[in-house]
């Protein structure tokens, strides 16, 4: 008996890849929605931890009499470097997080003390940014997701950003580390727009941390500085006044 194998025409399997096109094509930017959306939680959540484990760090050391441990870009009066690398200062915010984590002493764990506890290392990694590699004694700027404010003291608002994402370019930030009007002028974000590095999030997204522990994650949409201060101006008098840390 004579079997009819019949497979698929050409014309027919054109029409099979036009519709699955014509379907990735619809379906493209609600994933990459979603997957932005994932990124900016997962972000957050990092950036949460990490300043929780700060904080516990503040905490810890007021009670002995000690500073905080947020950078400072000048060193504490009589401050031993040697002792306490923190009471010194920075840089940038890949100098702090290698003191914060004790990363010249970190493959050596009866010597390892990381100024905070409760939290893996990992949180300067993610959506992009690649981890740090085992056996490194400093961190990279290219390894590290957040920028940070330094010089930050308790008379300071606690809606001001202490933690964001690299994307945001700190040369914008410049000039409101010390004095915000409340004014709603777009933050833009991204390398093309004068961030060191596109990752996390390019021009798409961002995460920022306030003093008062609140997490934002928000579309490019809302990268504004109404959103990033909360519409709340502030003239901080302090010496040395605030000032945010790029990455490197």
């Amino acid at each position: 008996m004579k079997k009819n194998n019949k497979g698929f025409t050409l014309v027919e399997l054109l029409v099979v890849i036009g519709i699955l096109g014509i379907l990735m094509g619809a379906l493209f930017p609600a994933i990459s929605s979603a997957m932005i959306k994932a990124n900016l939680s997962a972000c957050g959540m990092r950036g949460r931890n990490l300043f929780v484990a700060i904080t516990a760090a503040n905490t810890e050391r007021e009670a002995l009499g000690l500073g905080n441990v947020w950078p400072k870009t000048q060193a504490e009066d009589g401050a031993d470097t040697s002792k306490d690398p923190l009471s010194g200062a920075v840089s940038s915010a890949a100098d702090y997080f290698t003191y914060l984590f004790d990363m010249a002493k970190i493959t050596d764990s009866a010597q390892w003390k990381p100024y905070v506890s409760g939290v893996d290392i990992s949180v300067l990694n993610g959506a992009g940014v690649p981890a740090i590699p085992n056996g490194a004694t400093r961190i990279d700027g290219k390894n590290c997701l957040w920028c940070v404010a330094a010089n930050i003291t308790d008379e300071i608002s606690d809606v001001y950003p202490v933690l964001f994402s690299r994307n945001i370019p700190v040369s914008t930030l410049k000039t409101y580390e010390k004095t915000y009007d409340g004014g709603n002028e777009e933050l833009k974000i991204g390398k093309a727009n004068g961030a060191k590095y596109d990752t996390p999030f390019s021009n798409k997204a961002y995460v920022l941390i306030r003093k008062g522990g609140a997490v934002i994650t928000q579309t490019a949409k809302y990268a504004m500085t109404s959103v990033m201060f909360n519409k709340q101006p502030y003239n901080i008098d302090a010496d040395p006044a605030p000032q945010f840390l790029d990455v490197d």
